[in-house]
């Protein structure tokens, strides 16, 4: 402070008080009691746009608006009258331009120390560009607000760690809450789970930095308990460390459109299933085409033949030989007629009734009907039906299919070990799959991999079989929405897997 005293050494009073106020960013002034100026700062016009000299002699009360005269009277003027000491108010003051500015000033009351004269004292700054940032930030504020409530989106306010602070009515509304039951409650209470883990992740990398939105189809908790489908997407307000403050939340209502897609889908499936089982019925007329064709056709021509022989021969040994003929023919017109009629009665829904079978049952019945052959080839079943224990189908075809692979695996049995037979039953998704398993001779997969569900197909020339019964295990599986599986190979084995439907599958 030294140095500075020197600076003003022999100056008058006023002209320090000059030089002070005129470097000073505020405007300092001297009333008299009734407010007219009597001293102004020369940093005036920097101020309020007038110089000092327009102000001397004038009252301040000509520059107040209005609206705020009567409170600057009572709240400040005169309780420095009365002996208050330091008063703080806000008003606004005609600028020189025409405008109304803010000013902020600091009053008191200053007595002259020899003549006990009374003088105001003030010392005022201009706010106004703090005044209306404030009012632009009330303004957006107010905006804000009202957009927020009013939106027909749904939007959700919540803390850094999750809790909601604030939610309007269209969010309230979808999940059947009030706006203040969900205020509060953390986000999680009334989000599913199944894409709880997925969403907890994102709101991770947010509070990490990585990212500052996300969007994600998410199932919220109704109050009722069902779940319901949004669009949710999440932004996050960040304080001037890069920290989240908030995050606000817009939910759009996707529930119906979500409904729509699981039923397209599921008539889909539907019209998926329908076209397959078209194609396999299309395949079978094929194959019927075929039997007639070829099988049907080739018998009758010979008996025709035949017949027209017997009327030529005069002999009885030719008689008696045609007649041999014509017995071999008319058995073979009885098996293919057979094996026609049993694929037609497959196709029949009321020529067999589903129902919920132990497996257990239906295996011991066809080992029982089989037991003797069973015993003499020293042939071994195991089985296993603990994970699944029952399946939905019907009786006669079950023990059908569980006869048609006992005896396929006799007949291709390997003949240098005995045969062995796995039977097991598991789960998969809401179908029964029942594993038919044996140690037979296999089947190149390679060479008949395509062949072996159809018609009239044999893979062991040595080994007699008319080809019906894997034809028959496959049709019925499919007519009722199953299906059948082959794993082996030659030399070592065969595994059949069968898929049954449910109950609720084959209505």
């Amino acid at each position: 402070m030294g140095p500075m005293k020197n600076f003003f050494v022999g100056l008058p009073d006023s002209e320090i008080l000059h030089l002070v106020t005129a470097i000073s960013r505020e405007l300092v002034c001297l009333h008299e009691p009734d407010g007219t100026y009597l001293y102004v700062s020369p940093n005036s016009e920097k101020i309020i746009g007038y110089r000092s000299e327009e102000l001397i002699g004038k009252n301040p009360y000509d520059y107040f608006h209005p609206d705020e005269k009567r409170m600057i009277q009572e709240r400040s003027h005169q309780p420095l009258l009365r002996g208050e000491e330091n008063i703080h108010s806000t008003f606004r003051f005609l600028h020189k331009n025409g405008n109304y500015i803010w000013l902020q000033s600091d009053n008191r009351l200053t007595i002259h120390p020899t003549t006990g004269q009374k003088y105001l004292h003030t010392s005022s700054r201009d706010i106004s560009e703090k005044i209306d940032t404030e009012a632009n930030l009330a303004l957006a504020e107010r905006r804000f607000k009202t957009l927020f409530h009013d939106s027909p989106i749904g939007l959700v306010l919540t803390g850094k760690h999750g809790y909601i602070d604030e939610s309007n009515e269209s969010f309230a509304i979808f999940l059947g809450y009030k706006s203040y039951e969900i205020v509060g409650k953390h986000f999680s209470e009334i989000s599913a789970v199944d894409e709880l883990e997925e969403n907890l992740k994102l709101r991770d990398e947010v509070q990490k930095g990585i990212i500052d939105n996300y969007s994600i189809e998410k199932q919220y908790i109704h109050k009722s308990g069902k779940k319901v489908w949004a669009y949710t997407t999440a932004t996050v307000l960040r304080d001037d460390r890069g920290q989240p403050i908030h995050y606000l939340a817009q939910i759009i209502d996707i529930d119906e459109r979500k409904k729509s897609e699981t039923l397209l889908r599921e008539n889909n499936e539907h019209l998926q299933a329908t076209t397959n089982s078209l194609l396999t019925q299309n395949k079978q007329l094929q194959v019927y085409n075929q039997i007639i064709s070829h099988h049907l056709r080739a018998p009758v021509s010979n008996l025709k033949s035949l017949l027209d022989l017997m009327k030529e021969a005069n002999q009885l040994s030719e008689i008696r030989e045609l007649e041999g003929h014509l017995e071999e023919v008319t058995n073979t017109l009885e098996t293919v007629l057979s094996e026609l009629i049993t694929t037609l009665q497959i196709k029949n829904p009321d020529s067999y009734k589903q129902e919920s079978l132990k497996i257990s049952e239906s295996l011991s019945d066809v080992v029982h009907l089989m037991e003797g052959e069973l015993a003499n080839k020293e042939i071994t079943i195991q089985s296993n039906f603990s994970a699944k224990k029952t399946v939905f189908f019907s009786k006669e075809f079950l023990d059908t299919i569980f006869l048609n692979l006992l005896s396929n695996s006799i007949r291709f049995a390997h003949p240098n070990r005995k045969l062995q037979i796995s039977v097991e039953s598991f789960s998969s998704g809401s179908q029964t799959v029942i594993s038919f398993s044996d140690n037979g001779i296999g089947i190149d997969l390679d060479r008949y991999g395509d062949q072996i569900f159809q018609l009239r197909k044999t893979f062991h020339r040595q080994i007699s079989g008319k080809g019906l019964g894997l034809f028959l295990v496959q049709y019925k599986l499919e007519s009722v929405g199953g299906k059948i599986e082959v794993r082996s190979q030659p030399q070592e084995g065969t595994t059949f897997l069968m898929y049954f439907p449910d109950g609720s599958e084959t209505k």
